[in-house]
């Protein structure tokens, strides 16, 4: 019997199936494997690439930053680190073809966003106590400081109207004097032609016309005047509507009523400005007259010459030569040939009076010019009152313009909140200096920096104690007008500076420019005790209050300065710095702590940059993979002949961040 081979065939072909299903199977899930293991190798060398960071920028300031020249040295890196992971003999062989670059972000890009970001995460992580400005109270405080800018702004709109009206005031007592010295020459005038006085009366003319050729300018300058302050009064109704919705209480309302007098006298001064006007035209007819009058004089003066060249005719017709010279004949006397201006006296009886009276304040010049001189020793040697006399100002200097934050690419995106600003601040009192830090840098005023920019220290100190200045002015306007003790006895001091005038809103105003330079003089005392280390309440009582008013007419008189004595409660020097950077701009605060950390760092790392501090990197790594269990003929055959090798893609992104 023939040995028959079906079954063993059959057999065969079977197993040769169920291998060729195994080796599909195996080859799949080694492919998924492959891919996998590859995406892992693009992470790890991404972490490993990250691990590189900045140490001294992390050491000093917290930030996480990877110092790289460019995109082709970090793609070669990582190409180094993905073929470490492929160099390793297992169950995934592959070939490296290409590490790309997809995204590369520096910390200095979108306007500083990325280094709030590191900062921000940094502080919500560390542990922080005792600290003056919280989160919880972020916001409120932001409403403060926005509150007492806003006060600051209209204290010195305020005191921009009340020098309007005084330029008002001592045009109108120009325009006074004017008719008044035109009105004494018209009576001399008067008196001159009553006294048939030619002489005279022509040197009391060229005085008249010389007064009254005055009123025109002064007129003009006048209106320009009343114009100036008609365009302050608009912006700073302007400023008050601007503020409105920002206003705690009742603070709006006692700063509107702060524009009651001011309104009172422009209505007041509305009918005295066309009577100013009416001169104009009066003095025009006035000197229409004057003009006519001069003709009738020397009408009267020539009539006296032919009358005396007449007589003298007649006499050398009589023949009576013998006669004394000077002697005129029978009947033609001294008193027939004088001269007589009765006719230009009567003309200049027509003349018009002008009933101009314009009266104005004859007050306590001396105070008010002690209350202008506190003004300007705060507003130019600010410096000199604030500091104490050991200090030595900083003289460092930043050439902000090769720093990295002038060349980053984009605009800041976000908009921090309260809290985020609160931490932001707090991470810069934390890690930069101040006026009053006892640390010692070559740039030594770094938060004055942070609000200002400017390229000198001196410069960025100026500029901060003008705008804390201007805060505590504001904060202690609001205090002043909410005080109705010292809001009297600042009319009364007004009601002896502004005298006996014919408006009364000026008393009221002399009353508003006496609380701003009030205010400004305690907001002196206030600085000079920031600066010797004390405290200062933002919000003050009566029992903190330090200035008196005769106190402040002592500061005029350059006798004595308020004593750096502070209070146990209120805020440090530091502390109001870190208010004042809510009214910075989040983008500009954010590229000049970037300013700052490069220029200490480039101190200690020649070529050191922010802008080459990577904070965020995407890639996309391609590879091609090696078939294992494909080799078999029939396995190519029901897989479709996939080759030998096979494409991988691996697509990664890290950050430095919490995004």
């Amino acid at each position: 019997m023939k040995n028959r081979g079906e079954i063993t065939v059959f057999l065969s072909l079977c197993i040769l199936c169920v291998a060729a299903l195994l080796c599909v199977m195996a080859e799949s899930a080694r492919t998924a494997g492959s891919r996998y293991y590859f995406q892992t190798a693009a992470g790890g060398a991404l972490d490993s690439l990250f691990s590189r960071y900045h140490r001294r920028l992390w050491q000093q300031y917290r930030v996480l930053g990877l110092p790289c020249e460019s995109r082709q040295a970090a793609a070669d890196q990582l190409s180094s680190y993905v073929e470490k992971y492929l160099e390793v003999e297992n169950w995934y062989p592959m070939g490296l073809e290409s590490m790309e670059i997809t995204e590369w972000i520096s910390i200095a890009d979108q306007g500083g966003d990325y280094l709030a970001q590191e900062i921000l995460d940094y502080m919500k992580f560390g542990v922080w106590g005792n600290l003056e400005i919280t989160p919880d109270n972020g916001e409120q405080l932001l409403r403060d400081i926005s509150e007492a800018a806003g006060a600051g702004g209209l204290t010195d709109a305020y005191d921009a109207q009340a020098e309007e009206v005084r330029k008002l005031e001592r045009a109108v007592e120009r325009i006074a004097e004017c008719v008044s010295r035109q009105e004494e020459y018209a009576a001399e005038i008067a008196a001159e032609l009553a006294d048939d006085d030619a002489a005279g009366f022509r040197d009391r003319a060229s005085g008249f016309r010389r007064e009254a050729g005055r009123m025109e300018g002064l007129v003009q300058s006048y209106e320009k005047q009343a114009e100036d302050l008609a365009g302050k009064l608009s912006d700073t109704r302007r400023m008050l509507t601007e503020t409105a919705g920002s206003w705690q209480g009742n603070r709006a309302e006692l700063f509107e009523e702060q524009m009651n007098p001011y309104d009172a006298y422009v209505e007041a001064d509305g009918s005295r400005r066309q009577e100013v006007l009416a001169q104009l035209e009066i003095g025009q007819e006035n000197l229409e007259r004057l003009a006519q009058t001069e003709v009738l004089v020397g009408d009267a003066e020539r009539a006296l010459e032919e009358a005396k060249r007449a007589a003298e005719a007649a006499r050398e017709t009589a023949g009576q030569t013998d006669e004394p010279a000077g002697e005129f004949p029978a009947g033609t006397g001294d008193t027939d040939l004088e001269l007589s201006l009765a006719a230009a006296s009567e003309y200049w009886s027509g003349y018009t009076r002008s009933g101009l009276k314009l009266e104005c304040g004859k007050g306590d010049t001396e105070k008010r010019g002690l209350l202008e001189q506190v003004k300007a020793l705060a507003q130019n040697g600010l410096l000199e009152m604030v500091l104490p006399a050991e200090t030595q100002v900083s003289s460092g200097v930043i050439a902000a313009e090769t720093l990295s934050s002038h060349s980053a690419a984009g605009s800041s995106v976000r908009t921090p909140g309260p809290v985020e600003r609160v931490l932001i601040h707090e991470y810069c009192g934390h890690f930069f200096t101040n006026a009053m830090s006892e640390e010692k840098k070559q740039v030594q005023y770094e938060m004055e920096y942070l609000l200002h920019g400017k390229n000198s220290d001196p410069d960025n100190l100026r500029d901060t104690m003008s705008q804390l200045l201007l805060i505590r002015q504001g904060l202690n306007l609001i205090h002043i007008l909410s005080d109705p003790t010292k809001r009297d006895e600042a009319r009364g001091l007004a009601a002896g500076i502004a005298g006996v005038t014919g408006l009364a809103p000026l008393v009221e105003i002399t009353a508003c420019f006496i609380m701003c330079v009030w205010a400004m003089g305690e907001a002196v005392a206030d600085l000079r005790t920031l600066y010797a280390g004390g405290r200062v309440p933002l919000w003050k009582s009566r029992e903190d209050w330090k200035l008196s008013l005769e106190g402040l007419l002592d500061m005029g008189r350059g006798e004595t300065c308020p004593d750096r004595i502070g209070s146990e409660r209120g805020y440090t020097y530091e502390t109001y710095l870190k208010l004042m950077l809510f009214l910075t701009g989040h983008q500009d605060l954010q590229l000049r702590m970037m300013d700052m950390m490069e220029l200490n760092l480039k101190g200690q790392e020649e070529g050191f940059s922010m802008g080459k501090c990577i904070y965020r990197v995407g890639i996309t790594g391609k590879a091609r993979g090696k078939h294992v269990f494909f080799g078999l003929p029939l396995v190519e055959k029901y897989t479709g002949g996939g080759g030998a090798e096979y494409p991988l893609e691996a697509p990664a992104v890290r950050a430095y961040g919490s995004e």
